[in-house]
């Protein structure tokens, strides 16, 4: 896959799905203290985040999309070998004092258990009536920084690179996400008035 193609089939998806979000912080504010605060919507967005993140992984792992028995055991033993950096990424929520850390306790033995946000999803999706209160802030909001990871290191993933390592293409979305921004990453190729610039990589 190309970081053309990521763009154009899981990026702009992963747009569309945080615009659907920022329609729920008008009215209920991100804030720790609204995180078990649960609606029908955090629910439809919780099935909807996670099915794309489910393909999302697939794609990182190199598994063909339609491979139905692949699962979270899978996506955890590939990526946690691949970068097991991701359980310390600190993805920070703009302009609100929230750090995010998704992956933090990823655990391939127990691959979905570790992951609250994800074993949300699961009891959602098998009954949601019975585990709506399951479908809060808290949990969207890291599914949907869980997604917002891994699509950012897929573009460093399939950047094409010189000789040096250095990315000859973006290694970046060409638009960014308005919810998040990862601590300390670092990008070669930045978003410039609708077009991108490569900055020196001490600057970035």
């Amino acid at each position: 896959m190309t970081n053309t193609e990521l763009s154009k089939n899981y990026w702009r998806y992963y747009l569309m799905l945080e615009k659907k979000y920022l329609e729920t912080v008008e009215y209920v504010e991100i804030h720790t203290d609204n995180y078990h605060s649960f609606s029908n919507e955090f629910a439809m967005l919780l099935q909807a985040i996670g099915a794309e993140l489910d393909n999302v992984f697939k794609v990182y792992c190199g598994y063909n999309l339609t491979d139905r028995t692949k699962n979270i055991s899978d996506y955890a033993t590939f990526i946690l070998t691949d970068y097991p950096g991701i359980k310390t990424q600190i993805v920070k929520v703009r302009d609100r004092d929230i750090d995010l850390i998704p992956f933090q306790n990823w655990d391939a033995t127990r691959a979905a258990q570790s992951l609250p946000w994800w074993q949300a999803f699961d009891d959602i999706k098998h009954n949601r009536c019975g585990n709506v209160k399951e479908a809060n802030q808290e949990n969207v909001l890291n599914m949907l920084a869980a997604l917002y990871l891994v699509e950012m290191k897929l573009f460093k993933k399939f950047a094409v690179t010189d000789q040096n390592g250095k990315p000859t293409e973006q290694d970046g979305p060409s638009e960014d996400s308005r919810v998040f921004l990862l601590d300390g990453w670092v990008r070669r190729y930045v978003p410039f008035m609708g077009g991108m610039i490569v900055v020196d990589e001490e600057e970035n």
